[in-house]
């Protein structure tokens, strides 16, 4: 993996541009963090596609380990190219990501856990980051720059049920530039409920654009709406 080549705005820049178009406001609620339990089990509906290609299917994520060395979250559904796919995550604690694909589909290791949201989450909160990753199975290192700001709380209505849910905005330039193009830029918007102890919704798009031209190739384009929640024992 290269470091980013950026020939397109700085991610500093584009972080500020991107806030600046956010909804602004604040709550004094918080979502505290999650205790997880194994058995805990999150199913999503998924409408994904890239252009005039759409599929739906459902997502399905459950807590498989939780002791002292961390957390287990077995994951099923599909890839950016429709293809089944089972991956394991694991995390230090409910937001920290040792093992995991964060945004299309390549899974990397992280050397210090990735934070993706910083509990107990409160409207408002701001945070950038470089991170250094480790591309799996390739073994090849690399750096990503990673950024969460969060929002207001509001009602969500998904079909496992209407909930109150906080949104968190996440931008993140990947490590993938090269030669011929810049790096993937991935923008999300979770809507996390404590009473489900995870995200009721989800937006994901990412693109890219070349260094020859400034039209964005889409490689992902997803949305997720929480199915139904199990809760472990």
């Amino acid at each position: 993996m290269i470091k980013p080549v950026l020939t397109v705005l700085p991610a500093a820049l584009m972080a500020a541009v991107w806030l600046a178009a956010a909804p602004a406001g604040a709550a004094d609620q918080s979502a505290p963090s999650p205790t997880l339990k194994v058995g805990d089990r999150w199913v999503y509906n998924v409408t994904a596609g890239v252009g005039l290609s759409k599929t739906t299917y459902q997502e399905t994520r459950e807590v498989t380990a939780v002791d002292a060395s961390g957390i287990k979250v077995k994951v099923t559904g599909k890839n950016s190219e429709g293809k089944d796919f089972t991956r394991v995550d694991e995390l230090a604690s409910p937001g920290e990501v040792r093992y995991g694909s964060p945004c299309v589909d390549e899974p990397y290791r992280f050397q210090t856990p990735l934070q993706r949201v910083q509990f107990p989450i409160v409207p408002g909160e701001r945070s950038s980051k470089w991170v250094d990753v480790i591309a799996e199975p390739s073994g090849t290192k690399g750096q990503f720059n990673y950024y969460f700001h969060t929002l207001n709380w509001d009602k969500q209505s998904v079909p496992a049920g209407t909930f109150d849910a906080i949104r968190v905005d996440v931008l993140m330039m990947l490590d993938d530039a090269t030669a011929f193009r810049n790096a993937t830029t991935c923008n999300f918007i979770y809507w996390y409920s404590p009473a489900v102890k995870n995200t009721v919704r989800e937006r994901r798009t990412a693109m890219y654009t070349t260094h020859l031209s400034p039209t964005e190739t889409e490689v992902l384009n997803a949305n997720y709406e929480l199915a139904s929640f199990t809760p472990g024992k």
